[in-house]
């Protein structure tokens, strides 16, 4: 009798185990895990085909009930009894130090996957990019942000070998660019430097970027730069930040628990307000990810910044926002909009940054350099002749209600980017031309990379200029073609924006 009891209990038991996760599993779309930081599979629905059944068993395996819990315990069973990390992000160096693991990572810590050819279209595009922005009077900066595995390699995993015949990333990039007009930091010297006296990478917290100590000294050497071209904007100082320590009992994108006390600098006086919402729903750009727009009514300067940001930099607006009038973060996989968001915030310094990590990793699917465009800035006024060997097309208008040559615009309510994109008709197929917009006192450039690729994939001459609502006011804007080869200036509409329905 107790031996049929025990079975039926087992029988229970067992198919318990096995009804019970299904029952419970996950089946909210859009949803991620926090002990991997991984997007769930999404449901496939039902196909014969092979494809669709490993989708399938993906899907049960990421959406089966109770997988986070079963995951923790696993990995916190092996950290306390084995002193082994099983992790899919992150792994165990030496002396409890925690680094990334992603195959790219590890790759670029052993020399294995520098590509010079992608590396230099990188340092092209970046010299373009000050060769375009020193024609408007911008300042330009670059910015590399070292990986942990570059400042404490004595605490790599020994298992894990460098092949020291080969180039780093790092030494490919810094040999690159000294050999170009483009100013850049690189700071491996200053944080190795700094680390015999402070920690600027924590032990186990965010292994893939710098802590707070890290950061505050990588972008005091921005503000050196800052303070070489700016005698107006305020230095940044210790002094405006309280420091305090926090303590950590997770890994900042995973569930896997440690205990560590973090430094963080906080802002005495916020007196910037968040403005991110003004923009960001008009936005066009690859994504909106780390878009932030700081304003300062009280600053004591004119001056506006942009940068274009990874996750290295994304949560340190704080550094700037008391600084500059207005300060502009966004995604720096919004690399072929830059000439865009130029246009669009008139900035008086560009800051591009990319963390060491993502250069051989995600950016070599994401980021594509070859063959950049910039439209050359406004060459200069002359008489504006008329032809009709190049006329426009009007394709679409936001912000406004286009009546002809009229532009009716309401000056408090509606989108707060106003564009007006077109197409340019010419009767001689082999002529080329640029177009501006000459916007009260200030001449756009009414193309950039992204709209480039596209026209070209297309083969149409598009053009599109965009401007911010609360710099718009009544008057005209002149509508210009240049002839590439003869420079000869031609309008080729005049609108007349007015207030008004």
């Amino acid at each position: 009798m107790k031996t049929k009891i025990f079975n039926i209990v087992f029988i229970v038991l067992f198919m318990a185990v096995l009804i019970v996760p299904v029952i419970f599993m996950n089946t909210k779309e859009n949803q991620i895990s926090a002990i991997d930081n991984k997007i769930l599979t999404e449901w496939p629905g039902f196909s014969p085909d092979l494809s669709s059944r490993e989708e399938l068993e993906n899907y049960l395996s990421d959406r089966i009930g109770f997988r986070e819990q079963a995951i923790e315990t696993y990995i916190e069973l092996n950290d306390k009894l084995f002193y082994v990390m099983v992790h899919p992000l992150f792994m165990y160096g030496q002396d409890g130090h925690i680094f990334f693991k992603e195959d790219s990572y590890i790759e670029g810590y052993q020399r294995l996957n520098t590509d010079g050819p992608y590396l230099d279209s990188m340092v092209d595009f970046l010299q373009r990019t000050t060769d375009y922005l020193n024609s408007k009077d911008i300042r330009f900066l670059y910015y590399l942000c070292p990986d942990k595995k570059s400042i404490y390699p004595e605490y790599f995993p020994k298992s894990i070998h460098v092949n020291t015949e080969n180039e780093s990333v790092i030494d490919h990039m810094k040999s690159s660019l000294s050999k170009t007009d483009v100013d850049y930091i690189i700071p491996t010297d200053e944080l190795i430097a700094a680390k015999q006296d402070r920690v600027v990478y924590n032990k186990k917290y965010d292994a893939t970027h710098w802590n707070e100590f890290g950061a505050f000294l990588g972008h005091k050497l921005i503000d050196d730069k800052i303070q070489q071209w700016f005698d107006d904007v305020p230095p940044l100082t210790e002094d405006d930040f309280d420091l305090t320590y926090e303590t950590m009992e997770t890994l900042d994108v995973a569930k896997f628990p440690i205990n560590e006390s973090v430094p963080v600098y906080t802002l005495k006086e916020e007196r910037a307000e968040d403005s991110s919402g003004y923009l960001e729903p008009y936005l066009k750009c690859t994504t909106t990810n780390f878009y932030t727009h700081y304003k300062n009514p009280n600053c004591p300067n004119d001056r506006i910044l942009l940068v274009f940001t990874d996750s290295y930099f994304a949560s340190y607006v704080r550094f700037y926002t008391n600084r500059f009038k207005e300060v502009y973060f966004i995604h720096r996989q919004n690399y072929d909009y830059l000439q865009y968001m130029v246009n669009l915030t008139f900035p008086d310094m560009v800051v591009f940054e990319t963390a060491e990590r993502s250069i051989m990793g995600e950016m070599v699917s994401n980021a594509d350099f070859t063959d950049y465009y910039y439209e050359p800035p406004y060459p200069g006024v002359q008489d504006l002749k008329k032809t009709e060997d190049v006329t426009y097309l009007v394709t679409s208008t936001v912000g406004v209600r286009r009546d002809g040559a009229t532009l009716y615009l309401n000056p408090e309510v509606g989108e707060n980017i106003i564009s007006l994109s077109g197409r340019i008709k010419k009767t001689d197929p082999d002529k080329t031309y640029r177009i501006y917009a000459h916007v009260q006192e200030v001449y756009l450039e009414a193309d950039y990379c992204a709209l480039h690729r596209i026209a070209e994939f297309d083969g149409l001459d598009e053009f599109s200029f965009s401007v911010q609502r609360r710099y718009m006011a009544q008057g005209p804007i002149e509508l210009i073609a240049v002839d590439t080869d003869s420079g000869e200036q031609f309008l080729l509409e005049t609108f007349e924006v007015i207030y008004g329905q």
